[in-house]
């Protein structure tokens, strides 16, 4: 009988931290980053003017740099069409408040100026102020040439 108990108590116990692990992860707001990258697929301009911080920057492939109203801008009006995006080899380092995503990947757009498309090497920065949500700050693309290196990241600079 006291065996019995001490089962059911474990089981409840397991079952309730199961729940609520996955109640927590049902509920957690997906990453900035991921956030970003949907947005910027879909033209989804109201998302983007959430995630993306007051004075953020972005310097596209070709160099040219963008704030945040001439990035949205570009968007809205077809300058700069997104077309693919995909990251691996994804790493991070924060200090304080402020965290930077760096890793390999795609980035295929079409642009009113000449736009370098294909393997990139992609730099993220986000920051959160205070109790403020995580907003980003920057967003690099560097035309990277593959190598056998380039598995774990060290893709050489175009």
């Amino acid at each position: 009988m006291l065996k019995t108990r001490f089962l059911r108590a474990v089981i409840f116990s397991l079952c309730s931290v199961f729940l609520f692990a996955s109640a927590e992860r049902a509920y957690a707001r997906p990453d900035v980053a991921d956030l970003f990258v949907e947005a910027l697929l879909g033209r989804d301009l109201p998302e983007l003017n959430t995630v993306l911080s007051s004075n953020f920057i972005f310097i596209g492939s070709n160099g040219h740099i963008q704030d945040k109203d001439h990035f949205l801008d570009s968007l809205q009006t077809g300058r700069l069409i997104v077309k693919e995006v995909r990251l691996k080899n994804t790493r991070e380092s924060t200090a304080g408040s402020v965290r930077m995503i760096t890793g390999n990947g795609v980035f295929t757009a079409y642009s009113a100026d000449p736009l370098p498309s294909g393997l990139m090497r992609v730099t993220l920065i986000a920051d959160r102020k205070g109790s403020e949500e995580e907003r980003i700050v920057l967003v690099q693309l560097t035309p990277v040439v593959s190598t056998k290196d380039c598995a774990d990241g060290n893709c050489r600079i175009r």
